[in-house]
Parts: C-alpha cells; sequence; structure tokens
C-alpha cells in the first residue's frame, strides 16, 4: 500500500480538479493499492473524502502545516505532523527551493527497510499553467509529475436522473464570470412556463451582488438551496437531472459527480479550465464572436436550445 499526502489550498473549483489526479495514482498504482491523504481546507476535506475521492484529509490551517512555511532550525523541521509519515508527498504549495520544502524533505523519513518505494517521493507541481499551456490544466499537472509514469485517467461515470430536478447555479467567484442575472431569472421563467420548474442554487455571494430583494423574490417563485456545506451540495449535485451555471467551483463539482453540465464561459480560458466529467456531459457555451469573452453577450435562447436538447437525451 502506497501512502501519498497531497498538499493544496486552492479553491473549491482548483480542488475538484486535482479529482483527475486522484484517480491517475490510484491506476498508476492499482497493484497494491494506495491510501491518498488531501491536506487542504477542512471544509473541502471532508467534502473529497465523503465523496470518496480520497481516503483522508488534514488541515492546512493547522499550526503543525503553517509551521512548514517559517525556515527550519537546523537539521529538523518545524513539526513532524502525522501525514508527513507517507511513500509520496507532493506538494502544491510549493516551488520546491523554499522553507516549506526543506521542512518537508526533513520530516519525511525512509522506510524501515531504507528504500523508498517511490523513486522520488518529494514532488512539487505549480498549480497553475502559463497562459500559452495548450492543455487543459489536469494535463498540466501531470505533466510535473513524469517519474511517475501517470497515465490520463478514467472519466467519471455518467449519472442519468430522469426524475432528478433542473438545477441552476448563477453564481461564480467574479462578476466578469456571471451570466448577468437578468438572464438567468428569464431563462428560468422561461423554462417554468414551459413546464419545466428549476431549482436555483444560491449562496452568499448571489445574496450580496442581487440584493436580499430579488432574492426573496426568486425564492418565492422558485424552488432554491441555499448556504448548504460542500459534502451536502455534491450529494445534491449527483441527483440532478441537469446543470447549468457559470465558470465556477460548484461547476466543477458538478463534472466531476458525472451529471451533464453546461457551463457558461466569459474571460476564461475553457481549453485549460473546462469542467472534467463523464463523456459527452459537459458543454461548453460562450457568446459568438467576436464577443467571446463577453458572458453578457450570450443570449438566452442558445442557453435555453442547449438545455432543452440536453433534456431530451435524458428522458
Amino acid at each position: 500500500m502506497v501512502r501519498i499526502s497531497i498538499v493544496h489550498q486552492g479553491a473549491l473549483g482548483d480542488t475538484i480538479l486535482l479529482v483527475p489526479l486522484f484517480r491517475s495514482l490510484r491506476q498508476r498504482f492499482s497493484a497494491g493499492g494506495c491510501h491518498i491523504t488531501i491536506i487542504t481546507r477542512t471544509n473541502l476535506g471532508q467534502m473529497l473524502m465523503l465523496l470518496g475521492f480520497v481516503d483522508a484529509h488534514a488541515s492546512a490551517e493547522d499550526r503543525d502545516h503553517t509551521l512548514w512555511f517559517a525556515s527550519p532550525d537546523g537539521l529538523h523541521p518545524n513539526s513532524l505532523p502525522e501525514w508527513s509519515n507517507c511513500d509520496l508527498m507532493i506538494s502544491f504549495v510549493s516551488s520546491g527551493n523554499d522553507a516549506w520544502a526543506r521542512n518537508a524533505k526533513f520530516a519525511m523519513q525512509p522506510p524501515a527497510s531504507g528504500y523508498w518505494q517511490i523513486e522520488t517521493p518529494l514532488l512539487f507541481v505549480d498549480p497553475r499553467p502559463p497562459a500559452d499551456f495548450a492543455g487543459h490544466v489536469t494535463e498540466w499537472h501531470r505533466s510535473q509529475l513524469e517519474t511517475l509514469d501517470l497515465y490520463p485517467p478514467p472519466a467519471p461515470l455518467p449519472r442519468k436522473n430522469p426524475d432528478g430536478p433542473v438545477v441552476i447555479h448563477p453564481g461564480s467567484g467574479g462578476d466578469a464570470k456571471c451570466w448577468p442575472r437578468e438572464k438567468f431569472l428569464s431563462l428560468g421563467r422561461t423554462l417554468k412556463r414551459n413546464g419545466i420548474l428549476p431549482t436555483f442554487i444560491l449562496g452568499e455571494a448571489e445574496q450580496e451582488r442581487w440584493g436580499f430583494k430579488v432574492v426573496d423574490e426568486l425564492k418565492e417563485e422558485f424552488p432554491w438551496y441555499l448556504h448548504m456545506g460542500l459534502y451536502e451540495l455534491g450529494e445534491k449535485l449527483s441527483r440532478v437531472r441537469l446543470y447549468v451555471g457559470n465558470d465556477s467551483g460548484v461547476s466543477h463539482l458538478a463534472g466531476a459527480v458525472g451529471v451533464p453540465v453546461i457551463a457558461l464561459f466569459g474571460p476564461s480560458n475553457d481549453r485549460q479550465w473546462t469542467p472534467i466529467g463523464a463523456d459527452g456531459h459537459v458543454k461548453i457555451l460562450r457568446a459568438e464572436h467576436p464577443h467571446e469573452t463577453d458572458l453578457a453577450n450570450l443570449d438566452e435562447a442558445v442557453v435555453l436550445n442547449e438545455m432543452l436538447a440536453e433534456l431530451r437525451k435524458i428522458e
């Protein structure tokens, strides 16, 4: 059994895009098996473990970890967290030439045999690809782990829930990545008039951007989910018939659990950042040329037609 610790401190979307790496590692070490521990924010780690993507989690905010960002005293690490006792450590938080890396090197001890199971047991990954990288971010991750001889992972198994809700998530990390509120509301009302009552996922960002009055009106008009924990959100997404949302962490989570996803992209590079989902289950929509990066120019009819086409496939 190969014990693997992966240290990462990104947001939801960046964290979900580690799932293909987890699958590649399980594929690579399938003969004897592997045990994957993720060191990240507690709520993200809990979600990944409860959804079955990793075997254990630890908090990147614990003192045992944060001490590694200070230079070690002599030849001993500033701390010895339990997860440092592993056969392979992959860090997304260090360049390999800093205080964190020195602590990691001092903390990792070879097994009793004196021989590491992995030729290079401590590896460092730059989490974000350069703008000119031609592939997906998950390919960028694997390209920095060549010593592990990883293969592209299998895609998530598709989930078909013909009786599940159609879910719309209108939020994202920045205004430029959000389709206009009015278009989301108009889309919901058009679906409702056609006998499809969508469910809206709302978070704190939507309440702040839209205002409580608009959110309260929406909640009177449509079913809604509000302020869910990430594991609960993942569970609910796994049961939907169709998901529609912006380029956001929630869209990546929907792809990871295998449901059909329509993702609306504006300024982001979808070649690098498209959600990873089941084969044929993720559709990217943009405004027409020359307005590809401006979501405000994406026509409601385009989104509606794509949704109806996807729903016909599921029936």
